[in-house]
């Protein structure tokens, strides 16, 4: 088995580009890196780094060996996180998540004393690869692969939000119908709201030719102010946006907010006694931000 200390260096080392910065990143002097290098090669059977002029570049074997290091580097310092944790009875565990989620929910539970140390920012469509990469569990509005344990946080109302001018702000409850006749705004692909428009679109054969795309909801929504349309999100109003729940054929469309993790983490029980906590404070503490008959002021 591959020495922890040596498969640090290594992927240090791939970080740094040379010895010796990534000896003062460890705290390490440059002959002892260098030792846990040549160590680490004669346990491989191959060199791992090619000396060059621009720095230590990978071989083929140590491009091979690189996420496997990384993932046990990862988990022997979760490890020891989580063994200090059981010792001193403070548990505590990285998320992934969008970046609105992290704001909007995320934040206020580990203000609030939440078992979450930090929070890795990701897309929705990225955010259950970061359980790979480094993340306990994964926060997200994207359905979970049924591989993983999954528990839904909340559920979240589709929110139709733009000026009081515009004809929809209206209406108390718009109909998806109504919104796809005329240009507005949302966010791309793997976001909720897009891809519960696009499933409802496909089953009614309605076009979706008029949708515009933003980066995130500040944007949308700021544009949506400006003038540019009607936007659909799943956070609260910002900008003076009156904010309505969408409908289709009567019904309010939703979309829910998961928190998943691996089946074989080995805190698994502790991870979804936390995720159960936060369950609880988001339905307290955060459902109350998603009134939908409400501006913002």
């Amino acid at each position: 088995m591959y020495g922890e200390r040596e498969l640090e260096a290594f992927v240090t080392v791939i970080d740094c580009g040379s010895v010796s910065v990534a000896a003062e990143r460890l705290i390490r002097t440059q002959p002892t890196v260098s030792r846990q290098i040549a160590s680490l090669e004669r346990q491989v059977g191959a060199a791992l780094f090619r000396r060059m002029p621009q720095g230590m570049v990978k071989t083929y074997a140590g491009d091979r060996l690189e996420p496997m290091a990384r993932d046990l580097v990862r988990r022997g310092r979760r490890a020891r996180e989580v063994m200090t944790g059981v010792v001193q009875k403070e548990r505590s565990f990285v998320a992934a998540a969008p970046e609105m989620t992290s704001v909007l929910v995320l934040a206020p539970f580990i203000a609030a004393g939440g078992p979450i140390s930090d929070v890795v920012v990701a897309t929705p469509p990225e955010t259950y690869d970061r359980l790979r990469s480094g993340a306990d569990l994964a926060v997200t509005t994207s359905v979970p692969d049924s591989r993983l344990r999954s528990v839904r946080v909340m559920t979240l109302p589709l929110l139709c939000q733009m000026p009081a001018s515009h004809p929809l702000a209206a209406h108390d409850r718009p109909e998806l119908k109504e919104l796809l006749a005329a240009p507005f705004l949302t966010s791309g692909t793997g976001s909720a709201a897009w891809t519960q428009i696009q499933r409802v679109a496909e089953s009614e054969a309605w076009s979706v030719e008029m949708a515009g795309f933003g980066a995130d909801a500040p944007i949308i929504q700021a544009r949506s102010s400006a003038g540019h349309g009607p936007c659909v999100v799943v956070e609260p109003p910002r900008f003076g946006l009156v904010s309505r729940t969408l409908h289709h054929r009567g019904r309010p469309m939703q979309c829910a907010l998961y928190a998943s993790w691996e089946r074989n983490h080995y805190a698994r029980d502790d991870i979804r006694q936390a995720v159960e906590q936060l369950a609880e404070f988001a339905l307290e503490h955060v459902g109350g931000l998603y009134d939908p008959e409400t501006s913002d002021r």
